[in-house]
């Protein structure tokens, strides 16, 4: 499987984005809250807007009006302190934006169907369940570390191979040591 890393990853901003999902993909996420605050563009000017936390770890939404209205439908209320625990499905369409045709986030119009996973999987390494990651879902997550040679673990071990690969990268090698009796 070919990785493509879209330019805008790499920017580490700090909410989700359409580049965060997969093509064809979409996250089921849980509402843990939905607040008002003030978010710095890239341009550094502050704005008030509307961003969803999910109980996921992925990272947080900011809400347009399209979505909020999506997700008002969903849960059958236009109060943000109700949405909190309620499923949403995410996903990127293809909209008209500032004169062009961009990709956006959408809260799907429906209430999500997650898919039926038979029993929850276990890390190979630590044996905790796997649970989303990344922005993942569990099967985008395990898809994702067998392709990178890594097997079926969990994130939190998937951060501690890396940190060791980056420590044993660091130390200097003993190549040049000669062992014996001086």
């Amino acid at each position: 499987m070919t990785t493509h890393t879209h330019w805008k990853k790499l920017t580490n901003p700090d909410y989700l984005g359409a580049y965060s999902i997969d093509d064809g993909q979409d996250l089921i996420l849980t509402i843990r809250k939905v607040v008002q605050e003030s978010v710095t563009g890239s341009d550094g000017k502050k704005e008030e807007c509307i961003v969803c936390y999910f109980a996921e770890d992925v990272k947080p939404m900011i809400l347009n009006v399209t979505n909020c209205k999506a997700i008002t439908k969903l849960t059958g209320t236009p109060f943000i302190e109700e949405w909190a625990g309620h499923k949403i499905q995410v996903g990127v369409e293809r909209v008209k934006a500032f004169g062009d045709v961009v990709d956006a986030l959408r809260v799907r119009k429906f209430k999500p169907k997650e898919a039926a996973q038979s029993k929850p999987v276990a890390c190979e390494l630590c044996g905790q369940v796997i649970k989303p990651a990344f922005g993942m879902s569990v099967p985008q997550w395990i898809e994702y570390t067998k392709a990178n040679g890594k097997g079926t673990i969990c994130a939190d071990c998937a951060k501690k191979d890396a940190a060791q690969a980056k420590q044993s990268a660091a130390e200097p090698t003993n190549a040049g040591q000669v062992s014996g009796d001086a």
